[in-house]
């Protein structure tokens, strides 16, 4: 089994959206990176937390 550590998935470039970022356009960039969720920062990129997936 070959083993995998934590950096080996990640994304080098990050995409993340703000608080006041419509949902729609949360859908838009998920479906655009091919992604499950993306982080929700501040004003000064701190992480807020994860935005949800587009169902």
């Amino acid at each position: 089994m070959k083993h995998i550590e934590a950096g080996d998935p990640m994304t080098a470039e990050v995409v993340s959206v703000v608080t006041s970022t419509s949902f729609k356009d949360v859908a838009k960039l998920l479906a655009q990176h091919d992604n499950n969720g993306l982080p929700v920062v501040d004003e000064e990129d701190r992480v807020l937390g994860s935005s949800p997936r587009a169902t």
